[in-house]
């Protein structure tokens, strides 16, 4: 996760330059702004990974610049850093949906425990490509999940979900999958068809339904739905 960017908001500018120097080596570009109108304008402008947004900024506060941001964009983490005396406006923070918040003054390492929690939780969503009927396969892991349930799969089926992935957009012919995920000459066609129905009828056994995420077209061939 060595290419996040950081969008780093206070309006004390001792302050920014500080938390620009402690997380510098978690971001491979940290944008700064000191007051509302120009945070709002670097996030649209750049489309940083995370937020660290004081509440209290001049021209426009961090709640309204969160707000603007989560019109169109209910994704991208926003840490919240605020005073003690603001603990009635976190109640407006939760409802737009802040990842954390830090009280200040706050100590190093609450900064890097809340910025290390951010980045795990991006690094999991992005290994993860949600598929349809609540299917998931996670590309680190080399896992299919339904649900919280965890599929056992064989190298062969690790390659024709790998290859559908990679073509989402188009079917691909019995002829092709083969092709690509066997080195076995006697491999051919009708393997394919046998190898993805065997694949749909464990699923469904495991899963106890009849869900799939793997379409096919008679002629045309497979593809993802």
């Amino acid at each position: 996760m060595d290419k996040l960017k950081l969008l780093c908001v206070e309006d004390d500018i001792e302050a920014l330059e500080d938390l620009g120097y402690l997380l510098k080596r978690y971001f491979y570009q940290i944008y700064t702004a000191s007051d509302g109108v120009e945070a709002l304008k670097l996030f649209n402008e750049h489309k940083p990974d995370i937020v660290l947004l004081d509440i209290n900024l001049p021209k426009m506060s961090g709640l309204e610049v969160a707000s603007k941001i989560r019109e169109y964009d209910n994704k991208t983490p926003i840490i919240f850093l605020t005073a003690y005396s603001d603990k009635d406006k976190l109640l407006k923070a939760i409802e737009l949906k802040v990842s954390s918040y830090i009280i200040k003054p706050f100590k190093i390492f609450e900064l890097k425990d809340a910025i290390n929690k951010v980045i795990k939780e991006i690094s999991i969503e992005n290994s993860q490509l949600i598929l349809t009927n609540n299917f998931i396969w996670d590309k680190n892991s080399i896992e299919l999940l339904y649900k919280d349930i965890q599929i056992p799969l064989t190298k062969n089926e690790i390659g024709i979900i790998k290859l559908l992935i990679l073509n989402r957009s188009k079917f691909l012919t019995t002829n092709e999958i083969s092709l690509e995920i066997s080195n076995n000459d006697n491999f051919n066609d009708n393997n394919i068809v046998q190898l993805i129905s065997r694949f749909k009828k464990k699923i469904n056994k495991t899963i106890e339904n009849d869900d799939f995420f793997i379409e096919n077209i008679y002629g045309g061939g497979y593809r993802l739905k």
